[in-house]
């Protein structure tokens, strides 16, 4: 189901609030933005990119989606472009999850699947945290990645038999 935002831009610019775009949406791009670098900077850095990528491509969106998909796919293609070029190669290890949260502290077993989480070769990890952390349906992540189901399906098996192996100690 197409979003009314997403009906409104494809209408054209003078029918919609870019601050209503970035405003509902900049939680949920930063979050899969800081899950996929595990650097608070680094995902900040996305999330500004996603929204002025979005600003200019406006033109190019064709309504077909909700407008938090589009800006998914942006996040994920800017995060994969990145990464090639190794600005996000080495994660951190105590980062992984949320964002971190001042005097928290971490038990063994949350420490354990964050280092399990941020050993995962990238395309597992991507389908991994929006599947586990943000709730996508596979059909949803492949529209976003531009992959196909069956992909995305194998990528997440093959994310969680590695995740087990890693975590058997803890299972």
């Amino acid at each position: 189901m197409i979003d009314q935002t997403a009906q409104k831009i494809r209408s054209g610019p003078q029918t919609y609030d870019i601050k209503e775009v970035i405003t509902s949406n900049s939680q949920a791009i930063y979050r899969l933005a800081y899950r996929l670098t595990g650097n608070v900077e680094d995902a900040k850095d996305l999330t500004q990119e996603v929204f002025i990528r979005a600003y200019k491509g406006l033109d190019n969106f064709k309504g077909q989606s909700e407008i938090k998909t589009w800006l998914y796919r942006i996040a994920i293609n800017l995060g994969s472009s990145w990464r090639k070029k190794e600005i996000f190669s080495l994660i951190s290890l105590d980062e992984i999850s949320e964002p971190p949260a001042p005097d928290s502290q971490d038990s063994d077993t949350v420490r354990a699947v964050k280092k399990a989480v941020s050993g995962l070769p990238y395309r597992q990890r991507m389908v991994f945290v929006m599947r586990q952390y943000e709730g996508f349906k596979h059909e949803e992540i492949a529209r976003i990645t531009g992959r196909t189901e069956g992909s995305v399906k194998a990528n997440y098996h093959q994310a969680v038999e590695k995740l087990k192996t890693s975590l058997k100690d803890l299972i």
